[in-house]
């Protein structure tokens, strides 16, 4: 087992550890100064850890923390079912958004592989809200370049709420993720690939080992259970605009499924991604200046058991549709 291996899993049980009796009744948060993680239980159980820490004090702690992202637990088992740092590209964490074209004043950074000392620093939280229906944190994340000035400035929003998807007597988590990139650098080009840029997810490690995943989409896409894999420079026209898409994957000896939905109004092609080791999400390429941010809006919806048709995934995808519609209005 790596370091960085260890030390992420050390962060892992310590903080399932530290629930208190007081603590087990709707959605708490428990932040954890010194690890620099926080996390999200719902009666007791995890459901998030939000981790943050930054160390760039030798090549292999800034290698570990460059980039702040989201762990998922298992609604059901409780059991972590994203990958950290190390294993199969490393530079794939939990729940994570990012470019690897980032462009401005003639230079280009990469916020996906953050090379170059190019990283995804937490600065502060903004709040953090418990309570018997939903758990939400908004945190400020700043892009900084390899000098540590801000190259964007992200204001970050996560929301779950438990909701039910099978006769199953355990919830499946509804996450609401609500992402502002604000530029301090002027206009920014954000571009990349479908494989290195977006809003993606990525399943823990043990999927890669055995390369599990499987996709359900909409209709009028293929519908192969196994990945559907193109590239941008043969096919970048294809696998575009889904709106949603659903990947489930064992570990083991359980099922897990994730419902990937995209808000409806994000910049247009939106490409979409998908790999037989646990990587999913969609990418567009925009342009961004002080006075004109970029507003995401996603919603995963995770469960364990069986997998959902897509009829079911449809109608959970045109529910969140219509919830963004009445924010707007």
């Amino acid at each position: 087992m790596t370091s960085q291996l260890a030390c992420c899993l050390f962060l892992i049980i310590f903080t399932q550890l530290s629930v208190t009796a007081a603590e087990k009744k709707g959605f708490t948060w428990k932040d954890h100064p010194d690890q620099k993680v926080a996390d999200l239980y719902y009666n007791g159980q995890p459901v998030l850890q939000y981790v943050y820490p930054f160390d760039k004090s030798t090549p292999e702690t800034f290698h570990d923390t460059y980039k702040v992202f989201h762990h998922v637990y298992s609604p059901q088992s409780g059991t972590v079912i994203t990958k950290g740092p190390g294993g199969k590209y490393t530079h794939h964490r939990g729940l994570y958004v990012g470019w690897n074209k980032t462009s401005f004043d003639g230079k280009t950074l990469d916020f996906w592989h953050c090379k170059n000392g190019a990283h995804l620093r937490h600065d502060k939280f903004i709040s953090m809200q418990g309570g018997p229906d939903a758990g939400t944190m908004t945190a400020e994340i700043h892009w900084e370049d390899g000098d540590g000035k801000p190259v964007i400035i992200e204001t970050r929003k996560v929301t779950v709420t438990p909701i039910k998807v099978s006769s199953s007597e355990a919830p499946a988590w509804q996450i609401d993720w609500q992402t502002t990139l604000q530029s301090k650098r002027g206009e920014i080009t954000l571009d990349g690939d479908r494989q290195h840029a977006g809003f993606q997810y990525r399943a823990a490690q043990p999927v890669a080992e055995s390369n599990n995943a499987t996709y359900v989409r909409p209709e009028g896409s293929p519908q192969q259970p196994a990945p559907y894999q193109v590239s941008d420079r043969t096919d970048p026209d294809k696998h575009v605009n889904l709106g949603w898409l659903a990947m489930s994957y064992d570990i083991d000896g359980k099922h897990y499924n994730v419902e990937y939905m995209e808000d409806p109004n994000v910049p247009k092609p939106s490409r979409y991604s998908e790999r037989p080791y646990g990587r999913f999400g969609a990418f567009f390429d925009t342009k961004i200046d002080e006075s004109h941010p970029l507003k995401m809006n996603y919603r995963l919806i995770v469960s364990e058991g069986k997998t959902p048709s897509q009829s079911e995934v449809q109608k959970r995808y045109d529910q969140f549709v219509s919830s963004l519609k009445k924010q707007d209005s």
